[in-house]
């Protein structure tokens, strides 16, 4: 079952869009944006990177996405996402340069997916999650509020 969050096609494609160029025409620079049955990979093939990158999100989670806050959801789709799009550019490579790529866009993955249990961790914070400090005072010794 995909997950609600799982991201689309075009979401990962929006990070490595010279992927997205159709291989039936190669003269044709066009980038079509997606993945589909004449790109490399396939609409079907990037599924299942995308399907792979989903699990790997729950697992680091642990299992579920919880429904508050509403965040949520879209930091999972963007680590998915880059992730998604990180494994895709190490399993087609053209050339060395395609490596490099991988690594930046791994490095994005990472951070997004701390990001993320980062957010979760803090759920229970309040709407705002950890980004307010938390401010704790001991008790007043008895004679801090004696008048002198």
């Amino acid at each position: 079952m995909a997950e609600a969050w799982a991201p689309l096609l075009e979401q990962v494609a929006d990070h490595i869009p010279t992927r997205t160029r159709d291989k039936d025409t190669p003269s044709d620079d066009t980038l079509l944006g997606t993945f589909n049955a004449s790109t490399t990979p396939t609409g079907e093939q990037a599924q299942r990177h995308i399907n792979a990158a989903c699990r790997e999100v729950l697992a680091a989670i642990g299992g579920t996405l919880p429904a508050t806050p509403t965040f949520l959801p879209g930091m999972a789709t963007d680590a998915a996402a880059l992730r998604a799009a990180a494994t895709i550019e190490l399993a087609y490579p053209d050339r060395q340069a395609d490596v490099s790529v991988y690594e930046q866009l791994n490095t994005r993955a990472d951070a997004a997916l701390q990001r993320l249990i980062d957010a979760v961790n803090d759920q229970g914070s309040g709407t705002e999650g950890s980004l307010l400090p938390v401010w704790a005072m001991p008790d007043p010794p008895w004679w801090g509020d004696y008048p002198l």
